[in-house]
């Protein structure tokens, strides 16, 4: 009988011993980001003012702010109401909780219009992708903005080739110091930005050019204003080279093959 006993205790000891734990880990708040608050610009190009506004929906939280582009920390100014500008303005937008990680940042890029060369000649070599015509080379000067929805509309020209030519040809001199380039980077479409941006004057003089950054990861989604500088002058007409990059990085799914450019207006200053 007491062999019974210590058998059963033995028994006892044992599945006690290798009964599973339950064990309740909980996650700190902290470790949790916020969505990105929603940002809505009535017109990223504007001739007298623009209004930009930012939205997120959640009790505790504030959207803050900066307009020159730069880091948005806790400290930056607290959104409250549509913001009006009426010069050229850089705005950045973060939300925050203190419970939560902040957000990201959305930008929104808002241009005065400073010269309008909508009645400039325009050529394009090659012509765009068939699927994607935009609005023709006019359009490329006609001050209409498209949105990071590309097939919304016809603002978007997409061109594939290892370089394109854009030629305008104004019907005075026109004093420039600056050009911008609109154009959309989108990985996840297969639209990437340039490698290089090259302009000449008067179908002669190298007067400015920038390169830009190859990425190396998916990058978010957006509008990119390519500034490029140039020496200032009064110009008859202008010549844009924009060097493609030949195949899309073998980080990405759709290495080896050609990637689209998309480009929505040439802005002078």
């Amino acid at each position: 009988m007491r062999h019974t006993f210590y058998f059963i205790l033995s028994c006892f000891v044992i599945l006690a011993s290798c009964k599973e734990k339950v064990v309740v880990v909980y996650s700190a708040a902290d470790i949790f980001e916020l969505a990105a608050p929603r940002v809505h610009a009535d017109s990223l190009l504007f001739n007298t003012s623009a209004t930009v506004a930012a939205v997120f929906n959640m009790e505790g939280a504030a959207i803050r702010y900066t307009t020159d582009g730069s880091e948005v920390t806790a400290d930056a100014l607290v959104y409250q109401n549509p913001l009006t500008v009426n010069e050229p303005t850089e705005f950045s937008f973060r939300a925050f909780h203190p419970d939560y990680l902040p957000s990201k940042v959305v930008s929104s890029r808002l241009l005065k219009v400073k010269k309008d060369v909508s009645s400039a000649k325009v050529s394009l070599t090659p012509q765009a992708n068939s699927n994607y015509p935009g609005n023709g080379g006019k359009g490329l000067v006609d001050l209409q903005k498209g949105t990071t929805q590309f097939r919304a509309g016809n603002s978007w020209m997409g061109l594939q080739g290892e370089q394109i030519k854009i030629v305008l040809d104004f019907e005075n001199q026109i004093s420039i110091s600056k050009l911008i380039v609109s154009s959309l980077n989108d990985h996840g479409s297969w639209i990437f930005l340039p490698k290089a941006i090259s302009v000449f004057a008067d179908r002669k003089e190298k007067i400015g050019s920038i390169s830009v950054p190859l990425p190396t990861v998916v990058e978010p989604k957006g509008i990119s204003l390519l500034d490029v500088p140039v020496i200032a002058g009064s110009y008859k007409s202008i010549e844009i080279y924009i060097d493609l990059l030949e195949t899309i990085p073998k980080w990405h799914q759709g290495t080896g093959t050609a990637p689209f450019f998309f480009i929505d207006e040439i802005l002078v200053e």
